[in-house]
């Protein structure tokens, strides 16, 4: 998640202009066929607009590309869900996000991409504005590519030596084989991914980066499943974040899916980093369905742990990169005009229909 601020940009041949204006509020009147209606119990209702989060959108700039407003296009389509909302509907995963200012892009996934919402030319508008945005991963070499595969084909008692991050992560699996339940997130990420974490990201690191588990919520009272950042002035400013999906459970009464949750928390980062003044805030998210997520569980997966690494060495570099912006010394001016750029997110929880 990002959120930059330039007042204009030749992004090669592709002309970007962000327009500073302001704007009268804009009435309610929207239609969209396009929902996912949730289940909830019949004494229950799902409240979209608790919390600090406000209807009404004010822009202080405007997005151009190539002449279409990008701004007005995502203005529209927050509008609809609103009065979707005011109708007494409910919206789906895409819409909820809308509310708080968040409009994911999802090359893999066009159910949690918003351009599907968006005419041709304005999904065009929206690639060409992003296509740059995609983080260059760097590849893991090919010998540990070649190592894994050749100790996937081996038998259970046979392991070379530990040397390197995946050779460790290779060793551990092998010593370490009580499966974890998939009832219990606790014990899933303790299996399958926390040795990565402390191998590739912890490993290393120096004071200034701080790490918690799910029984430590943030200031929002949100909980991620783990989430790692560092201290500013006493004020913790999360970057990373990680939420477990687990196999076979549904979240059928749950006011917001994994996705949504991991966005809103992205999200707080970066409004955070905007109130410290940083011109250029950026979060990262680990949305970790066990079905897409290739996790190593049996040895003939051990081919997967290469590109495991390569995103989290992704993660390590990016976190150093934020701390190092966190902790640099910046004005009362900076700090005010980020702030001016945060817009609140709103809350979506159960309540108790009113008995009439």
């Amino acid at each position: 998640m990002f959120n930059s601020f330039n007042k204009s940009t030749i992004n090669g041949d592709i002309s970007i202009t962000i327009n500073t204006k302001r704007e009268r509020a804009e009435s309610t009147e929207a239609s969209d066929s396009s929902i996912s209606s949730a289940e909830v119990k019949r004494s229950r209702k799902i409240s979209y607009f608790l919390g600090g989060g406000q209807k009404e959108w004010i822009p202080k700039e405007e997005v151009f590309v190539e002449n279409i407003n990008i701004t007005q296009a995502l203005k529209r389509f927050r509008k609809q869900s609103i009065t979707k909302v005011d109708n007494n509907n409910n919206i789906n995963c895409l819409r909820i996000l809308s509310l708080s200012h968040i409009f994911p892009l999802n090359e893999f996934d066009p159910r949690k991409c918003i351009t599907k919402y968006f005419d041709k030319n304005t999904l065009k508008a929206i690639k060409l504005l992003s296509r740059n945005r995609k983080p260059v991963i760097d590849r893991a070499p090919s010998m540990a590519a070649v190592y894994c595969k050749n100790e996937s084909d081996r038998g259970e008692d046979e392991c070379d030596s530990d040397e390197g991050e995946t050779q460790d992560l290779v060793k551990r699996h092998r010593q370490y084989n009580a499966s974890a339940a998939v009832t219990s997130e606790g014990a899933f990420i303790q299996k399958y991914l926390i040795p990565a974490i402390e191998r590739v990201l912890l490993k290393g690191s120096d004071n200034n980066l701080h790490y918690a588990m799910s029984d430590k919520p943030e200031n929002n009272g949100r909980k991620p499943d783990l989430m790692m950042g560092t201290k500013v002035k006493a004020k913790e400013v999360n970057f990373f974040y990680v939420e477990v999906k687990r196999p076979g459970i549904s979240s059928r009464y749950q006011p917001e899916s994994g996705y949504t949750k991991l966005l809103k928390q992205m999200k707080v980062s970066v409004d955070d980093q905007l109130c410290f003044g940083i011109k250029n805030p950026a979060s990262l998210g680990l949305l970790l369905e066990v079905e897409r997520f290739s996790l190593v569980e049996e040895n003939h997966e051990l081919v997967h742990l290469p590109r495991i690494v390569e995103a989290l060495y992704h993660v390590k570099l990016e976190l150093k990169k934020f701390v190092d912006e966190a902790h640099k010394k910046r004005t009362k001016e900076e700090r005010r005009v980020g702030k001016e750029r945060v817009f609140p997110s709103f809350i979506t929880k159960f309540v108790r229909n009113k008995l009439r």
